[in-house]
């Protein structure tokens, strides 16, 4: 009898996991950064969000107001942003 080991198949397991070894945990650290830096993302967002409302509540956006309007897309993207980054951190798999 020969002494090998007997193969172990590669891939992964039911869990969705790699079969090859431990998966490195997650740093705290980095889940509490990346929650700062997407709250500090989600200020612009309402920051536009409240301007849109103060816009279309003193009757609807007028010339001069157009002009913002690009800007204030761009804001509420970053809003976006923000928490797809604070989804991201908290749903990370560890």
């Amino acid at each position: 009898m020969s002494d090998q080991q007997p193969v172990r198949p590669q891939g992964r397991g039911p869990t969705g996991r790699s079969r090859t070894g431990p998966s490195p945990n997650r740093n705290p650290w980095v889940t509490a950064l990346l929650i700062l830096i997407g709250l500090i993302l989600l200020l612009p967002g309402l920051c536009s969000v409240i301007l849109t409302g103060i816009m279309i509540g003193a009757g609807g956006p007028r010339g001069d107001d157009l002009d913002f309007l690009p800007m204030l897309i761009g804001f509420f993207l970053l809003g976006v942003g923000g928490v797809a980054l604070i989804v991201f951190a908290i749903r990370r798999k560890s």
